[in-house]
């Protein structure tokens, strides 16, 4: 293969913080090379060097034989590079023509033209969207296919992903790869960052482990497993996670009736125990998130019950649901203010009290306890949070509501972007959660957490709850099969069933 880009002994600060410490990296046309590492390693910085966003101090790239030092985003773009962020965002007003067209040479063009050529670019990748829709109608795994059509429309030669695929469903993360390696048989080559390590493996060629500012191992994805490539990142080996076993014994914490949200969820009814980890799956347009968002006040049902300790309540604000302790973390990125500190996001609210110099140390001690065990990588607890890396604000997101004094707790995503270390202490905080009796409502696209972490898991499809799964009795093969109504093999075990 062709060599595309080199890189060599390439040193990077951000806000006086030496992030990349003399990194050296290869990649050859028609390769996807995944990136791995934990949460503040420097794959966003690494990344934020090749696209232009960030200025390097040190080391020597060359891109196609060149010299590569871009000033910014168009320099980088025009050199080939394109970047689909993390956290990417686009014009919800957009039409699909546009947003993928928008930034290139041939964004002035009228929509017509626009349109047509978006059609053919849809059908030569070989995927099902209309070109004429507006960007806001599009599920997140649709809009994550637009920003690779932007690739294609860019020309980009080097295509860098920064987790994009951190909260799509598995059927939809096979849609993407499958996008993927038709750009690699067109000589172009692909940077692939996850924290999903089984994913890793099954789309890239050579894996790039990133520890402390520098690559520290390069191996060949068909030669390694999950487990070495994370003893690999964290230098021990992970805990084995023993899957819940029974249903939690607690009283009723939260039990909904019949309940309906306009037409996006019809008449849904379960209840969630007290120490139990209750789990919701669905695809986008399932309803799920429109039912979570009515237990959180952020859009009311519209009929039906909702009961708390077996009393009726009423929630039609989220100052409702803050009131009846219930807590909510959508599958938003960040919801923190970034100019804040990150020992105040790690508060719960501006109203936390200190009556004494005494409680103000108890509660930085306990802070930085939460920072050590949720590896946090930062030297100041008082810098601001906008100077951690995208999955270390979601750790001080996530162990922000951990704490809260919640009865019920909803948690969206929370390991979206959080290293693999990272999540087998969020799985322990929430057990400890549930020891004291709070009930976890917990939405996730990661079918393996949930089998993992949940008590049992209730799969929504078409606005109505069509199976609740109790985890002895489960699988991710299970889960599909309920969420698309259609047989999904993904090659894992087969279900445990439960003898009667």
């Amino acid at each position: 293969m062709d060599l595309l880009l080199q890189a060599d002994d390439i040193y990077a600060s951000y806000d006086q913080r030496r992030v990349l410490k003399g990194v050296g990296l290869s990649l050859h046309r028609g390769e996807i090379l995944g990136l791995i590492g934990t949460n503040g390693a420097g794959k966003t910085t690494l990344m934020g060097v090749l696209a232009g966003t960030h200025k390097h101090d040190h080391g020597r790239i060359t891109l196609d034989g060149e010299k590569f030092v871009p000033d910014s985003i168009a320099e980088a773009q025009a050199c080939g590079v394109g970047h689909i962020p993390q956290n990417f965002r686009i014009d919800p007003e957009l039409t699909v023509a546009e947003a993928i067209f928008r930034g290139t040479f041939q964004s002035g063009k009228s929509h017509g033209e626009l349109r047509d050529h978006a059609a053919k670019l849809i059908r030569d990748i070989g995927i099902s969207m209309d070109p004429d829709v507006t960007v806001g109608t599009l599920i997140r795994a649709e809009q994550a296919l637009v920003e690779v059509l932007r690739m294609v429309a860019e020309e980009a030669q080097l295509v860098i992903m920064d987790e994009v695929a951190a909260s799509l469903p598995d059927h939809d993360v096979a849609v993407l790869h499958q996008v993927l390696r038709m750009l690699t048989m067109q000589g172009r080559a692909i940077i692939y960052i996850t924290h999903r390590l089984d994913e890793v493996r099954s789309i890239a060629h050579r894996i790039a482990v990133m520890r402390d500012g520098r690559v520290h191992t390069m191996v060949e994805a068909s030669q390694t497993d999950v487990d070495e490539l994370a003893f690999l990142l964290l230098q021990q080996e992970l805990e084995k996670v023993a899957r819940p076993v029974g249903p939690a014994d607690g009283e009723e914490a939260l039990r909904i009736a019949n309940l309906s949200v306009a037409d996006r969820v019809r008449g849904v009814s379960f209840s969630v125990t007290k120490g139990e980890v209750f789990g919701l799956v669905g695809t986008h347009k399932s309803g799920v998130y429109e039912l979570v968002e009515a237990l959180a006040g952020v859009n009311p049902c519209t009929s039906g019950g909702i009961y708390l300790q077996g009393s009726l309540v009423h929630i039609r604000r989220t100052q409702d649901a803050e009131r009846l302790k219930i807590g909510y973390s959508p599958n938003v990125a960040d919801t923190l203010d970034s100019a804040s500190s990150i020992a105040a996001g790690l508060q719960q609210g501006n109203d936390a009290r200190r009556e004494s110099l005494q409680d103000e140390i108890t509660q930085l001690r306990g802070i930085a306890d939460v920072v050590h065990r949720m590896r946090i990588n930062t030297t100041n607890l008082q810098g601001a949070i906008s100077t951690l890396s995208g999955g270390d604000r979601q750790k001080v997101e996530l162990a922000r509501w951990i704490s809260a004094d919640c009865d019920v707790l909803i948690l969206s995503h929370p390991s979206r972007g959080i290293d693999i270390g990272a999540k087998e202490m969020v799985y322990r905080m929430l057990t400890q959660l549930t020891r004291t009796g709070v009930a976890i409502i917990l939405v996730s696209s990661d079918l393996s957490e949930m089998v993992n972490w949940c008590h049992r898991i209730g799969v929504m499809r078409d606005g109505g709850l069509v199976t609740i799964e109790a985890n002895a009795n489960t699988n991710e093969d299970v889960l599909v099969h309920h969420m698309m109504g259609v047989k999904f093999e993904s090659g894992s075990r087969p279900a445990r069933r439960v003898k009667n």
